[in-house]
């Protein structure tokens, strides 16, 4: 059974919320509009073509005289004159309204995609930490950017742009028919047979192709990024040649498809082509053999049919492969069709922290199988400054992303004096805490963005961001660069040292007014001197900062000694 309305059409349609549902409507009827502005631009140089054959007609058709004896013309020669400007002008309104149909169309459709990639974007950001870490990130980015612009120019756009030529074909079909029954079978019966058999000698290959090149951009994207983000290794272990031959082997094989496709879709335009010719062929045999219409009147009908419906045919087929180019796009939409339908947004309650942290019995396993923690318990009072020591995989890191509200334990729970750390609290918890990890994330802007990481339209505080330098250890550094900390750090803060970026980091976490501060291996991938003196800097925040609790995370002996008391976690086989 052959659907008007394809079902991904329809699945579009019911994750889309009123309003845009209304947009669609909206589309709908503006491609009908120029539907219909279309066929009448067509159908409105027939005069035109009745009048070159033959004057007489102006006479012997009763629509051409009545307007010509209503409008008092006193010639066929100004009459024609009349019509012919008549049909220019109309085409030029044609043209103006067709246009501004069309902003309006693109421009609710360009909405609509704008919509799903803000969609997206959400729905996979809310997933959480342990979602977006066990999947590629090159292809969460290519979704958001590239799924709902794929989905919308390269399926919906198409799929309005089909109905809207079947419309025009079929009625021009329709007044064959009216025309004379024989030539419409003649013209039908060259056109279709030629034409299907090349859709269906190309259908699959487009789909085929279009996945794959969909497929082939976060692959080069990834490449280039570890490329160049990874310089120096590439250059010390001479790996950059084998990435070379990477890259290129994908742009091959892009070449490769690409040319194929574009084959596949000029080829169209040469195969209507020899149907033209057979139509013409036939219809000249058949005006010889059978009693049809003068020739020339055939030819020109034939002739005002092809102007219109050959470039129908020529969009028509170029819509449906595009379309099945796309199709493999629809399968991302599961993702926002699973999204849990989303209630009232969860009220954020404050948290106070004056004396204790507990963990209480908490169980949490990544797999449901191997448990990382079971019935585990810590306290942790306000003020302490305690290090966590056990092997590579014991849960170090886990515990602080369960502390930090990232992970939710099986059972159990994290209580702030006495409260629970539910869901309605993570906001205010979250901004009492600094957190410094091993590879510290940055923004590509400068010093000061990336310390106050907040509302650029608000203005920092330049006093407190004298003391925090200070109290990191980084104000000496900062004075000896001419732009101070307007200095851009570069990308992934690739300007600054191992040890300015830590520094940086707690910079950061000091500016945010935080209560604790959370190290998770901050210092292990520096030098000895260099994780000495950061070691040093936290050391005098514990002394300077009284109140501040700081938890530190680190395999190393050497950093754990400044702590005043070690945790020390096992594996839990």
């Amino acid at each position: 059974m052959i659907r008007l309305i394809p079902l991904e059409i329809m699945r579009l349609y019911k994750v889309l919320p009123g309003l845009y549902r209304l947009r669609l409507w909206g589309i709908a009827m503006a491609v009908f509009v120029m539907a219909v502005i279309d066929l009448i631009g067509t159908g409105i140089l027939l005069p035109i073509l009745l009048l070159v054959l033959n004057d007489n007609v102006v006479l012997e058709n009763k629509y051409l005289a009545l307007l010509y004896n209503w409008a008092g013309f006193d010639s066929t020669r100004s009459f024609v004159f009349f019509i012919c400007m008549a049909v220019l002008v109309f085409s030029i309104v044609r043209v103006c309204l067709s246009a501004w149909l069309q902003y309006l169309k693109d421009k609710r459709l360009l909405s609509i995609s704008s919509y799903l990639s803000m969609r997206l974007y959400r729905c996979y950001y809310s997933r959480g930490y342990l979602f977006i870490k066990q999947n590629n990130s090159h292809r969460l980015i290519n979704q958001v950017n590239g799924v709902a612009g794929n989905l919308i120019q390269g399926y919906f756009v198409p799929f309005t742009q089909l109905a809207c030529e079947i419309f025009v074909t079929i009625s021009i079909l329709i007044g064959l028919i009216a025309f004379n029954i024989y030539v419409f079978l003649l013209v039908v019966f060259t056109f279709v047979p030629i034409t299907l058999i090349y859709y269906l000698f190309s259908r699959s290959r487009i789909k085929e192709y279009g996945k794959r090149l969909y497929q082939l951009v976060p692959l080069k994207g990834k490449l280039l990024q570890q490329t160049f983000i990874g310089f120096t290794d590439m250059e010390m272990n001479n790996t950059f040649p084998e990435s070379a031959a990477r890259f290129s082997g994908l742009l091959k094989e892009q070449n490769h498809i690409m040319v194929r496709n574009m084959l596949l879709g000029g080829s169209l335009q040469k195969v209507l082509e020899v149907a033209i010719v057979s139509s013409v062929v036939v219809l000249i045999v058949a005006t010889q053999l059978f009693e049809l219409p003068s020739l020339g009147l055939i030819v020109g009908v034939f002739a005002i049919a092809v102007y219109r419906v050959l470039p129908s045919i020529i969009k028509i087929t170029g819509c449906v492969f595009q379309m099945k180019g796309n199709s493999f796009i629809f399968e991302v939409l599961s993702d926002i069709e699973s999204e849990p339908a989303q209630g009232e947004p969860v009220v954020q309650n404050p948290v106070d922290f004056h004396h204790l942290i507990e963990i209480r019995d908490i169980t949490f396993s990544y797999d449901k199988e191997k448990m990382v923690f079971c019935r585990y318990s810590l306290e942790i009072r306000k003020g302490d400054f305690v290090g966590f020591r056990g092997e590579s995989g014991s849960g170090k890191s886990t515990l602080f992303h369960l502390l930090l509200g990232f992970l939710q334990p099986d059972s159990g729970g994290i209580f702030v004096d006495g409260v629970l750390l539910s869901s309605d609290k993570l906001v205010s918890w979250r901004s009492r805490i600094g957190y410094v990890s091993q590879q510290l994330f940055m923004i590509e802007g400068t010093l000061l963005d990336n310390i106050v990481m907040g509302d650029s339209n608000c203005l920092p505080d330049m006093e407190r961001i004298r003391q925090v330098l200070c109290l990191a250890s980084l104000d000496h550094f900062v004075d000896t660069l001419p732009k101070g900390v307007h200095t851009p750090v570069g990308e992934g803060g690739s300007l600054l040292s191992g040890g300015q970026r830590q520094r940086l980091g707690i910079a950061r976490a000091l500016y945010k007014k935080a209560e604790i501060l959370m190290f998770d291996e901050a210092t292990s991938s520096l030098d000895e001197n260099t994780e000495h003196a950061i070691n040093e800097s936290i050391l005098r925040l514990s002394e300077e900062c009284p109140g501040l609790t700081l938890l530190f995370i680190s395999h190393r002996p050497e950093s754990l000694a400044i702590c005043r008391r070690i945790v020390d976690i096992s594996t839990i086989q």
